[in-house]
């Protein structure tokens, strides 16, 4: 790493603040206190912070939200966090369901930050074993709406405020695009079920929410046909009606470079006739659309799945 690139990893205590929630004079008595964060001088005397320690210290501002003191907290590693707001309703004898459910958010959103400063430490290897971990422990579906969109949240969230770079916002789309893409193309496998074709219109250029439909629809008996990103309308017509499809996959992000959702959704409404079942999803899908079900949620997209699956005749 240059020296421009060191430099560029530090910010003042003001940004650390900006980023964290925690307060400059909170975290001034910290660093004099525990010794952490842990600030480097300038030759000009300033002090500049890390920026891979911006995940570790929202979680401790997330356990300090829950009632542990700072000197239980301030020390620890994300790892040590995680596990200590895991663990919370075992601990507190007067849990109750809520805060049973409290403290799962807490750990999840302990999870994320760890899986950001892989991120920030361009750490491909901890993050795909992150990623296989959860898979296991949770499944696929928790691990699409409790794991993965977090986490594309929090990296965007990261990038809008300068704690991420676009090369650290594409390291982790890459990551996550990897895993994805295996899981779902793993269930997917010998399937001879109906069929359900998934792409997005021309001019898209996001494929997280794409996938992330992949592995919910690799759930159910259909066989997939994935054509993936910037799909011309053509193709996507004509697939879906050689292939005999029972239901067409739209992924709309909001992005400002794709052409027109309305038009393209209602081109292929057109085309396709009412046989084939058209699904849309993503904050760029336009609402009320004739012919066409917008899906803003993947745990209502499997449930959907489940009653679309029963009415149809597939051996």
């Amino acid at each position: 790493m240059t020296k421009a690139d060191k430099m560029e990893n530090l910010i003042s205590i003001g940004e650390l603040a900006r980023l964290t929630g925690i307060t400059t004079h909170t975290l001034r008595v910290w660093e004099k206190r525990y010794g952490t964060p842990h600030s480097q001088r300038l030759p000009s005397g300033h002090r500049r912070y890390p920026k891979e320690d911006v995940p570790r210290l929202r979680a401790i501002a997330k356990a300090l939200e829950s009632g542990y003191r700072a000197s239980k907290v301030v020390s620890g590693t994300l790892e040590e966090l995680q596990g200590l707001m895991g663990l919370k309703p075992f601990i507190e004898p007067n849990s109750n369901s809520t805060s049973t459910e409290e403290a799962k958010i807490s750990s999840n959103e302990m999870l994320i930050e760890r899986w950001v400063k892989g991120i920030h430490m361009y750490d491909d290897d901890s993050l795909l074993q992150g990623f296989h971990q959860q898979w296991n422990k949770v499944g696929p579906l928790k691990f699409i709406m409790d794991c993965a969109a977090p986490l594309i949240e929090r990296v965007g969230t990261g990038w809008e405020t300068g704690e991420l770079t676009i090369p650290h916002e594409h390291f982790a789309t890459e990551c996550l695009s990897s895993f994805l893409t295996s899981k779902w193309r793993q269930l997917n496998s010998r399937k001879e079920g109906w069929t359900a074709i998934l792409a997005t219109l021309p001019g898209e250029t996001h494929s997280l929410g794409l996938l992330m439909s992949a592995v919910v629809a690799s759930l159910s008996n259909a066989k997939i046909i994935y054509l993936g990103l910037n799909t011309p309308l053509e193709d996507i017509i004509a697939t879906a009606s050689k292939n005999n499809a029972d239901l067409l996959c739209i992924s709309v992000s909001s992005g400002e470079k794709q052409d027109d959702p309305e038009d393209g959704l209602l081109q292929i409404r057109k085309e396709l006739g009412k046989k084939i079942k058209i699904v849309a999803g993503g904050r760029g899908t336009p609402e009320n659309l004739p012919g066409v079900l917008k899906m803003d949620d993947f745990t209502k997209f499997n449930d959907w799945l489940g009653v679309f699956e029963s009415t149809l005749n597939f051996t």
